[in-house]
């Protein structure tokens, strides 16, 4: 069994959204699969919602927030200087990376935002779609700001 094969199938397997991966070969079989997190709440009183909807008092809705998660499983490096809360944070920021089979892959912000909590040290395991940072978005003149 070749290992620069493997760790290239665990890196495409991590990257992609699907939630299994066998292959076959002469001598060696591999088998990757990741758990399905449940993305909505079953059904309460009729009505189906976020599993946050069911946590949370509807009078004490704070703001809404997005988390970067974690896009496989591995490692997590802080980047140079590190993400501290409160700094601003723009959509395709590398905002740390996540070493899998001594291979560094970034970790990329999808959505603009000031960050609210860090869930995550350097140095750290985690698993693929875990949350590490919480961000609350930015406001239209916030947004502005930061980019100049």
């Amino acid at each position: 069994m070749d290992l620069d094969r493997v760790e290239n199938l665990v890196k495409l397997f991590g990257s992609s959204r699907a939630r299994e991966l066998t292959v076959e070969a002469e001598g060696w079989h591999i088998s990757l699969r990741r758990e399905a997190v449940p993305a909505v709440a079953p059904p309460v009183n009729g009505r189906v919602g976020h599993l946050s909807s069911l946590l949370v008092d509807p009078g004490t809705v704070e703001p809404e927030t997005s988390t970067v998660t974690a896009p496989l499983v591995g490692i997590f490096r802080q980047g140079n200087g590190g993400i501290e809360v409160g700094d601003l944070i723009q959509a395709g920021d590398t905002v740390g990376g996540i070493e899998s089979m001594k291979i560094l892959s970034p970790v990329l912000c999808e959505a603009s935002g000031q960050v609210l909590e860090i869930l995550i040290e350097d140095g750290h395991p985690v698993d693929y779609g875990q949350p590490l940072f919480v961000l609350t978005p930015l406001s239209e003149a916030t947004a502005e700001e930061a980019e100049e």
